[in-house]
């Protein structure tokens, strides 16, 4: 008798997706024109309110090559086909491409860079890939399963704690380090980085996004009787003015220090492995590169910090922005190129400049990262102009931590 969960998993997936795709795939990557599939068996990688914008699939396969029979565990990210105003604005901005170039351009680059300092104990900023497709109708990147490596999601409470905060950052300054020299090398390899999904282009799809966010968190803190007079009001005037702070923060401006950005840095976009002996966090791999932009590196800081972080974190946020540049300047260093490093005092003020944008990331970021499970938050929702938003307590209990450290900071 068929399993009627194996017919309900048949109707999800695309049809291509399929044993003749997957052995294209792992030839590809293998260099084996030999390698057949078995059989495999495909299942979707990510859950409701996990807010990828890709379609996520797993797949077991079983292969034969050279006379032997092994299990791979791969990971199909593919762009979707269910429509919709975001989903058009995503494809029409190239984002799915655009991440296929980091994996086809960009990292074989940074390895290469990698490959001649012997002194750098090199960890991977991501999966291995694997495979990519590009056509009229979807734009398909394949890597390597990071679960069967050990890495998964951190668990978070009210955000990430030191340990993992400190690990990102100095992860992301060398990222950013081996950015400035290859575009310092080969500038046009970075020019499809020059923007990303948000710009004027895409203000009337977006802004509604975040007009429903700053609405609803204003309604919610009017009911906290310490909050109500001091903050709602200023959250409320947000809503007005929230895309134009977004758009302005991300923006380019030669005038100050460049990388490559992750773009989408937080929670939900990297995976972390711990030790079997302590299980203390030992490694990060950063996913999800479709935003990524060329503009100053404390877009990520911000961005990452105010979504992800813990509030006991944002309280001494200066700790993690001095580790950023120490491993910055360490990185750049060891690639032999001081003399781009920016002095510690700009970046500083860059990262004061976009506090509100920061603001803005715990508004419609975090609010991913600490969902309630029992009421999953769909990003694309306010887009399409749903409901008034659902708070789970702890994103409510992180805010009011955090309200009172951006009225100090001046950010609010």
């Amino acid at each position: 008798m068929a399993n009627p969960s194996n017919n309900l998993i048949a109707k999800i997936l695309p049809i291509w997706l399929n044993n003749s795709f997957l052995e294209k795939a792992l030839r590809s990557a293998d260099g084996d024109s030999s390698l057949a599939v078995i059989s495999s068996l495909v299942t979707k990688a990510t859950a409701a309110g996990d807010n990828f914008a890709s379609e996520m699939y797993r797949a077991t396969v079983q292969i034969k090559q050279k006379g032997r029979n092994e299990e791979r565990s791969i990971i199909i990210k593919a762009s979707p086909t269910d429509g919709g105003e975001l989903n058009r604005i995503m494809i029409e901005a190239n984002i799915y491409n655009h991440e296929i170039s980091i994996y086809t351009i960009v990292f074989p680059a940074m390895f290469h860079l990698l490959n001649k300092i012997s002194t750098w104990n090199y960890q991977p900023f991501a999966a291995k890939y694997l495979y990519s497709h590009s056509d009229n109708l979807t734009a398909t990147l394949v890597m390597e399963d990071l679960k069967t490596k050990g890495f998964k999601l951190a668990e978070r409470d009210l955000g990430l704690d030191l340990n993992h905060c400190l690990l990102v950052i100095r992860n992301i300054a060398r990222y950013h380090a081996m950015s400035v020299v290859l575009h310092d090398k080969n500038p046009e390899d970075f020019k499809e980085f020059m923007s990303n999904l948000f710009n004027d282009k895409y203000r009337e799809s977006l802004e509604p996004f975040f007009k429903r966010n700053a609405t609803s968190i204003a309604k919610e803190v009017e009911t906290w009787p310490d909050y109500k007079n001091r903050f709602a009001d200023r959250i409320c005037k947000l809503s007005g003015t929230g895309m134009d702070v977004w758009l302005r923060a991300t923006k380019r401006n030669e005038a100050e220090f460049n990388v490559l950005s992750h773009g989408d840095l937080w929670a939900n976009n990297m995976m972390f492995r711990y030790s079997e002996e302590t299980g203390e966090v030992e490694e990060v791999r950063f996913i999800d590169f479709q935003l990524s932009q060329w503009t100053s590196p404390t877009v990520d800081l911000q961005y990452f910090l105010n979504s992800s972080a813990s509030p006991e974190i944002m309280e001494n946020v200066e700790l993690l922005t001095q580790e950023y540049y120490v491993s910055l300047i360490e990185a750049l260093s060891l690639l032999g190129y001081q003399h781009l490093q920016p002095q510690e005092s700009q970046l500083n003020k860059e990262f004061e400049k976009r506090g509100l944008f920061g603001v803005l990331a715990a508004f419609n970021i975090r609010i991913l990262a600490l969902p309630d499970p029992d009421k999953v938050y769909d990003f694309s929702k306010p887009v399409n102009n749903e409901d008034t938003l659902h708070f789970s307590e702890a994103f409510k209990e992180s805010l009011k931590k955090l309200l009172p450290i951006y009225d100090k900071r001046g950010w609010i």
